[in-house]
């Protein structure tokens, strides 16, 4: 699930929103808007989280909602939209490979720092880091 995880975000940025995505070499430190999903992938459970800084929230919001200054509350149900674009994009390529997965409605978070022992990839747009941490399979 792990690399289907991946291969979706990059899908997800750079064929759906047209945003150029490049891997991140540095952990960041700030907080960051939370989206969790759950999903089952093989008959086991686990969680996936997008974890997201603010200005590219508002760069998708543009792209999405043609909103440049999205309130709170557009921004928190946004990350949640966005986690669910990503790990639905997942289950579909999963499915394509005649495999079981589901998935949850997402859940926002909160604005906080990557959690620690989690897998996490890391990715950049522009200068700014996003995460996928996962929690269970393959995590």
């Amino acid at each position: 699930m792990v690399e289907i995880l991946q291969k979706s975000v990059h899908d997800v940025f750079k064929d759906s929103l047209g945003i150029e995505i490049e891997y991140c070499k540095h952990r960041p430190r700030q907080k960051g808007y939370v989206a969790k999903i759950e999903f089952t992938y093989l008959n086991k459970s686990g969680y996936a989280y997008l974890w997201i800084q603010r200005p590219t929230i508002k760069t998708v919001s543009e792209i999405l909602l043609f909103e440049k200054n999205p309130d709170d509350e557009a921004m928190e149900d946004l990350v949640a939209e966005l986690a669910n674009f990503i790990v639905g994009h997942s289950k579909m390529l999963v499915s394509d490979k005649g495999m079981e997965c589901s998935i949850e409605t997402p859940v926002f978070e909160g604005v906080k720092t990557l959690e620690d022992g989690l897998k996490t990839f890391l990715y950049k747009v522009g200068n700014r880091c996003l995460a996928i941490q996962i929690k269970g399979v393959d995590g």
